[in-house]
C-alpha cells in the first residue's frame, strides 16, 4: 500500500459517439441521446444520472468528451486518501515443516473463515494429516477485520496492533443496507475491500525471495489458494474479479490452482462492505474463468439446502476453464470431527470455556469423515497443477423436484462422492438437525439447524441381517475403499483408516439398542424389492 495520503485514479472508457447538442443534458434523468431512440436501442436514461450521484458521493468527478464519427470518452476520477503502512496491519498464520527438506514445495493458502467473528481454519483442521504427512506449506491469512475484536481480547500485546482502516470513513453507508444490517459486522473503522490487495500481495511476497517473506528458505514450487464456506465464496469473488487484472497477475499467475470447500453459491461475495447484500448477478456466485485448475468440493448442505444445484457447473478441461466438482455424499457443513473433536484438546478454549459441542437433538451429530475426501481432493489438485492430468470426474448429487437431496430406501442421499460408509450403510446421514427455538442464529424462530446434520444408526438387528459378520462386513469395505483409491478419491495412506472408521462403527452398532425413525427390516426389504 501506497504511503501517501491522497491518491487519484481515473478510469476512461470509449463507447459510440454522442451528438454535441445532446451533451448538456445527458446527466439529467430520463434523457437519452436522439440517435438511440431512432435505432431503437432500450434503455431508461437513468444510467449516467445514477453514475453521476455516485462519483458525486465520493468526492469525484467525470467528464464526457464525444467527437461525431469518433466516438466519445467517460472520464471518472476519484481522489481519496490512504492509509499509510502504519496504519494497516493484517496477521498470517504459517505452519511449515521444521526441516525445511522435507517440504513439498506445495504452498496452500487458506482464506480464513470469519462468519462467526471468530478465526476458523476449517480447511487446515479438514486437510492437515495430509499436509503434514506430504511436507506442504500451510499459510493462514485474516480475511475479515469483524475477528480483530476477539483476536485483541484474547491477546491485546500480540494483536492489538492490527488495523484495516477505512480509507473512506466519511462515505455513509445506503439506506438499503442499513435496513439489511449487512450480516451484523457494518462498521466504519475498518474497510473489508482491503483484503483483495493483501491477499494478492502475500502471493506474490511467498512466492518472492524478500526478507519479510517467512517461508524463504523453504522450496516453493507453486501457490495454492484454498477457503471453506464464506471463504470459499471469496475464491469465486477472486477469480473473476481480480486475479486476471494486470496489476494483480504481473505477467504470471498470482495462484497455481484452488480449491473451494463448503462455498455458499447463494451468498455474492462483495468487493467492499459498501456492497454488502448487494443483488448480484448469480455469475459472481460460481466459477465463471479458471485457467489454474480449479476444484469445488461441497457437501449435502450446499447442494440441497443451500442451493448449489441452481447455478451448478459442469466439469470441463477447456484451457479457460479447468473445473472439477465434487458432491460430498454424506457429509453436513459442519461435522463432530471439524466443529467438536478437533478442539476438545485446545487449552485456550478449555480456558476460557469455549468449547463447541453439537446443540441437536438427534442421537448423534453428523460424523461423516470428510476430511479423508479432502486429503484426495488436495492431491488430485497438486497432481493437475504439477503434470497436467486433470483428475476423475465423479458423479453429482441426485436432486428432486423441490431441489432436495434425493434418498434412497436406507434414507441416504443418493449419488455424489460415496465411501463404504453410504454403499455398506450402518446408519443415515442427515445434513440437518433438529434444534430449540432461538439456537440458529440466522433465523431465531427455525427449529432445524442446517449446517450441521445428525447421524442416526440401524438397529443391531438390521446391520446383521444385511451384512452377516463384522468379517463380511470388513472385507466389503475394504474392496469398496480399495476402488475409491484406484478412481483418486481416497488417498492411498487413508485407504486404512476409512476402512477402519466403517468397520468399528459397525461394531459399536451391532452391539448396541438405537432409538430408530427407520421402518422395520421388513418394510425396507420391501421397499428395496419394490425399487428393483
Amino acid at each position: 500500500f501506497s504511503s501517501r495520503r491522497r491518491h487519484t485514479r481515473s478510469s476512461s472508457d470509449w463507447s459510440s459517439d454522442v451528438c454535441s447538442s445532446d451533451l448538456p443534458r445527458i446527466f439529467e434523468e430520463f434523457t437519452r441521446e436522439h440517435s438511440s431512440t431512432e435505432s431503437h436501442i432500450t434503455g431508461t436514461g437513468l444510467g449516467l444520472p445514477i453514475v453521476k450521484s455516485l462519483v458525486n458521493l465520493m468526492g469525484g468527478t467525470i467528464d464526457v468528451e464525444s467527437e461525431l464519427g469518433a466516438g466519445t470518452i467517460t472520464t471518472i476520477c476519484l481522489t481519496f486518501e490512504l492509509p499509510t503502512e502504519e496504519q494497516l496491519a493484517n496477521r498470517i498464520i504459517v505452519r511449515a515443516p521444521q526441516d525445511t527438506a522435507k517440504c513439498s514445495g506445495n504452498v496452500v493458502v487458506e482464506i480464513i473463515n470469519p462468519t462467526s467473528f471468530m478465526e476458523i481454519d476449517r480447511m487446515w483442521i479438514l486437510g492437515w494429516k495430509k499436509f503434514v504427512r506430504d511436507g506442504d506449506i500451510y499459510v493462514g491469512i485474516t480475511s475479515k477485520p469483524n475477528t480483530i475484536a476477539k483476536m485483541v481480547e484474547f491477546d491485546e500485546k500480540r494483536y492489538g496492533r492490527l488495523s484495516w482502516a477505512n480509507p473512506t470513513p466519511d462515505v455513509p453507508f445506503s439506506e438499503r443496507l442499513q435496513a439489511t444490517g449487512g450480516l451484523g459486522d457494518l462498521n466504519h473503522d475498518y474497510e473489508t475491500g482491503l483484503f483483495w490487495d493483501m491477499l494478492t500481495d502475500l502471493a506474490w511476497l511467498l512466492r518472492g525471495e524478500e526478507e519479510q517473506n517467512p517461508i524463504r528458505e523453504y522450496k516453493r514450487e507453486y501457490v495454492y489458494l484454498t477457503g471453506w464456506s464464506q471463504s470459499g465464496s471469496y475464491l469465486f469473488r477472486y477469480l473473476n474479479s481480480f486475479a486476471y487484472r494486470p496489476d494483480a497477475a504481473r505477467g504470471a499467475r498470482v495462484f497455481d490452482g484452488y480449491l473451494s470447500g463448503g462455498g455458499v453459491h447463494s451468498l455474492g461475495i462483495p468487493v467492499n462492505q459498501y456492497e454488502t447484500m448487494a443483488p448480484y448477478h448469480y455469475s459472481l456466485t460460481r466459477v465463471e474463468k479458471a485457467r489454474e485448475p480449479f476444484i469445488a468440493v461441497q457437501t449435502e448442505s450446499e447442494n440441497g439446502r443451500m442451493e448449489a444445484w441452481r447455478i451448478a457447473q459442469p466439469d470441463s478441461d477447456d484451457p479457460e476453464f479447468l473445473f472439477r466438482q465434487y458432491d460430498m455424499t454424506g457429509a453436513s457443513h459442519d461435522t463432530s470431527y471439524s466443529y467438536v473433536d478437533y478442539y476438545q484438546n485446545d487449552p485456550d478454549l478449555v480456558r476460557i470455556n469455549h468449547l463447541p459441542f453439537y446443540m441437536g437433538k438427534n442421537e448423534e451429530g453428523n460424523d461423516y469423515p470428510s476430511q479423508i475426501l479432502f486429503a484426495a481432493a488436495f492431491r488430485n489438485l497438486f497432481t493437475w497443477v504439477r503434470t497436467g492430468a486433470a483428475p476423475a470426474h465423479c458423479d453429482r448429487i441426485a436432486i428432486d423436484s423441490n431441489g432436495e437431496n434425493k434418498k434412497d430406501a436406507f434414507g441416504n442421499t443418493i449419488g455424489g462422492l460415496r465411501t463404504c460408509l453410504l454403499d455398506y450403510p450402518t446408519g443415515r446421514y442427515s445434513n440437518t438437525s433438529d434444534i430449540e427455538k432461538g439456537q440458529n442464529f440466522l433465523d431465531p424462530e427455525s427449529e432445524k439447524e442446517g449446517l450441521f446434520g445428525y447421524q442416526q444408526a440401524f438397529s443391531k438387528e438390521m446391520i446383521k441381517e444385511l451384512y452377516g459378520t463384522l468379517a463380511h462386513y470388513r472385507e466389503m469395505a475394504e474392496k469398496n475403499t480399495k476402488e475409491q483409491v484406484t478412481k483418486g478419491f481416497v488417498c492411498r495412506e487413508d485407504a486404512a483408516e476409512l476402512v477402519e472408521i466403517a468397520v468399528q462403527l459397525a461394531k459399536k452398532r451391532r452391539s448396541e439398542e438405537h432409538t430408530s425413525e427407520l421402518q422395520s427390516l421388513e418394510d425396507l426389504v420391501c421397499r428395496l424389492l419394490l425399487e428393483k
